[in-house]
Formats: structure tokens, sequence, C-alpha cells
């Protein structure tokens, strides 16, 4: 399936598989009219984006976690685990909303509200962890910084 999307300020068209579409019950906070969207990932890095087949001038960049955090971990209630229909832990993918800046420094991740795909259902939704160490706004050059400094000195 071919989408129209605006990336960035960019209208584009992306090649879009059936996998990589997902449904989200409900919706993202603040979008909630939003339902469809695909996971696009970038043909270089780690980012990827979430495009909405609802409005083409909709788009989020999200992250795997564990690229920011190597010990993010996180229980799923298990209402979720069920409206999902998650079998197994190989059944989810696990991303996290980025605030992007022109400025590197100044991205961050939200850890605080990841969202979670199945990949067997297609069903897809945004989980907000209470009493939470995860914050809304963790810096991602301060986190990948930290790492490379923690790889250097081992």
């Amino acid at each position: 399936m071919r989408v129209t999307t605006t990336l960035l300020g960019v209208e584009q068209s992306v090649d879009v598989a059936e996998e990589q579409i997902f449904a989200f019950e409900p919706g993202i906070g603040g979008f909630e009219s939003l339902r469809r969207f695909a996971l696009v990932r970038e043909p270089e890095g780690p980012v990827e984006w979430l495009v909405s087949l609802d409005d083409p001038d909709i788009s989020f960049a999200v992250i795997e976690p564990f690229l920011i955090r190597h010990d993010y971990a996180f229980e799923l209630p298990d209402r979720d685990v069920e409206a999902l229909g998650l079998q197994e832990a190989g059944d989810a993918a696990v991303r996290c909303l980025l605030t992007l800046d022109q400025d590197p420094a100044a991205i961050t991740a939200n850890l605080l509200a990841p969202l979670v795909f199945s990949r067997r259902t297609h069903l897809a939704r945004q989980v907000i962890l209470g009493e939470s160490e995860y914050s809304l706004r963790t810096s991602v050059f301060d986190s990948w910084a930290a790492r490379e400094s923690q790889r250097a000195s081992a």
C-alpha cells in the first residue's frame, strides 16, 4: 500500500506492508480520533515513524526504549495484555515517542508512556506507567553519551 504523509514538514509517499499497520484502541493521548498507524523504519539509524493513515499530516518519531536505557522494563497490566491479544513476550514490540528538536542535545523520549504493539494481532496502545521512575522527557543525547562512556570504560 502506498501512503502519502508529511514527515518533518515534507510531503512524501512511502510503501507500507500490511504487517506495518496497527490499530490503536484507544487512540494515542491527544490524538484519540486517529486510530490507524503504520510503523515505518528509517533506512539508516534507530528512529522509526508512526505514520497516521487517518491524517497524512500526523506522524510521530519513535524509538526502541532499550536503546536509551538498557535496563528499561515495566510490567504490562493484564487488561492491556488481554486487549492487545498478547500470548507471549515475543508478540510485543515497544516504542517510545520522541520529541524532536533542531538541537540534537534537546531531543527527548517519553519513557513514562510507551507504545506497545502486538505483532500477532496488529493492535497497539499507549500505556501510562503509574508509579514509575521513568520520565516524559528523558534526554536521548545524555542517555547515549552515558552508554558510550560505560562501554569505553568496560
